[in-house]
């Protein structure tokens, strides 16, 4: 046997197998890019439907206390949503549904956090939003955590959201799924007017 001949086949098969290797992880973290991009577009999007919320809680109501529920994953509160629809100040509610998984997506994790309150300048209805997480912090004027509807002028939300669909991780070919986290204090005007 040509020994030159048998050490250039094995370099060659070394070689041919780490280049496999390198394609097999560029094309997973590829599939992870896109999988956490739309992941976050989609958290944006909830985003941008609750901070508009949240900031107008107790907005032209007429009433000291705009709270009615304040739980850790469920708040119901007056807000006037929009400037120019026909309700005025309405009750909003964001609840995590744990009863309501989400069948449309492969994601185990994934449960709906609704929104109750008006969707349009002229209809009131339910949006849902599959996320994995959903959790609620009141706080009070000296940073204490409570759950008084006198006294709470913080509220800190915490989303945690991933992806519907896995990319395979592992030498045991684990499902993953890309997540996204979003967390924030509001500090809304018309809860934190000087009286």
């Amino acid at each position: 046997m040509n020994i030159g001949l048998i050490t250039t086949f094995v370099i060659g098969g070394i070689f041919m197998i780490s280049m496999m290797m390198f394609n097999q992880q560029l094309a997973s973290g590829s599939q992870e890019f896109l999988l956490s991009t739309i992941n976050q577009d989609y958290l944006d999007d909830v985003v941008t439907v609750l901070s508009n919320d949240f900031n107008r809680i107790g907005y032209n109501t007429g009433v000291a206390i705009p709270f009615t529920t304040l739980e850790d994953d469920n708040i119901l509160f007056q807000a006037d949503a929009y400037d120019n629809d026909t309700y005025g100040a309405t009750n909003i509610r964001w609840y995590l549904d744990t009863t309501d998984p989400v069948t449309s997506t492969d994601n185990p994790n994934d449960y709906y956090l609704k929104r109750v309150g008006p969707v349009s300048a002229s209809s009131y209805g339910t949006i849902k939003f599959p996320v994995t997480l959903f959790k609620l912090k009141y706080y009070a004027s000296n940073g204490s955590v409570t759950n008084d509807k006198n006294s709470v002028k913080k509220i800190e939300v915490q989303i945690m959201a991933e992806s519907g669909s896995p990319y395979t991780v592992g030498r045991n070919s684990e499902d993953f799924y890309p997540r996204s986290v979003w967390k924030r204090i509001f500090v809304p005007n018309n809860i934190n007017l000087p009286y």
